[in-house]
């Protein structure tokens, strides 16, 4: 029996103001579509939504145990990817940083409802 294919992983975010969020994203240089929601840029794909009663709380992985991403990205070269981004005036959440547990180079970005995410290549 075949076994059918997954394609695409597209992770949803919630957002409290999309289209600041959109603002925020494009910056960065996605590309966003603001009748489905989708944020591309190269092959990641991310998905925001709008989150439609104010009274309720967003809660990205870090506020749940302090320090968690919420997405991790492998990129060709992390470095490259950092510097453009401070360029665009992106969050950092920490500079690139090599950690020795699994030979990355990797930095982190914040974005506008408290997300984290991170951006690694390997170290050679």
């Amino acid at each position: 029996m075949l076994k059918a294919k997954m394609k695409e992983y597209r992770p949803v975010l919630i957002s409290r103001d999309r289209e600041k969020a959109f603002e925020y994203y494009k910056k960065l240089g996605f590309e966003c579509n603001h009748y489905t929601g989708f944020m591309d840029r190269d092959e990641l794909k991310i998905t925001l939504h709008q989150l439609e009663d104010d009274t309720k709380p967003i809660a990205p992985n870090n506020t749940i145990d302090g320090w968690s991403w919420d997405l991790y990205v492998f990129v060709d070269d992390a470095d490259a990817l950092y510097r453009e981004f401070v360029e665009c005036g992106a969050i950092i959440h920490y500079p690139p940083k090599d950690p020795i547990e699994y030979r990355m180079r990797e930095f982190a970005i914040r974005d506008l409802d408290g997300y984290i995410i991170a951006f690694a290549s390997p170290r050679i």
